[in-house]
C-alpha cells in the first residue's frame, strides 16, 4: 500500500496540469528523472500498450500497470545478473 501511495504523490507531481492523466512527454521527463533513459517513441509505445481507455494518455490506473511491468523487468535482469555471477 505505502508503494501506491508514492506512486499516487509522483504520479500527481508529474501531472502538472492536473487533468487526471500524463503525456508522453512528461512520462518521459519523469523517467529521466529517475535515469531512466528512453527515446519518446519507446514512451509512446509504453503508454499505447498500458492505455487501456485508448485516450492517449495514461491515468494513474494505467501508471500504475506500466510500473509493475517495469518492476518486473527489472527483478528479471537482477535475477539473470546474479546467476552469471
Amino acid at each position: 500500500m505505502e508503494n501506491r501511495v508514492i506512486l499516487q504523490e509522483w504520479f500527481d507531481r508529474v501531472d502538472s496540469e492536473k487533468s487526471g492523466s500524463i503525456t508522453a512527454v512528461q512520462l518521459k521527463t519523469a523517467l529521466a528523472v529517475g535515469n531512466l533513459e528512453f527515446p519518446l517513441s519507446v514512451v509512446q509505445q509504453m503508454i499505447r500498450m498500458y492505455d487501456f481507455d485508448r485516450n492517449g494518455t495514461m491515468s494513474f490506473q494505467e501508471f500504475v500497470a506500466l510500473n509493475n511491468f517495469l518492476l518486473k523487468v527489472q527483478h528479471a535482469f537482477s535475477d539473470l545478473e546474479r546467476l552469471t555471477k
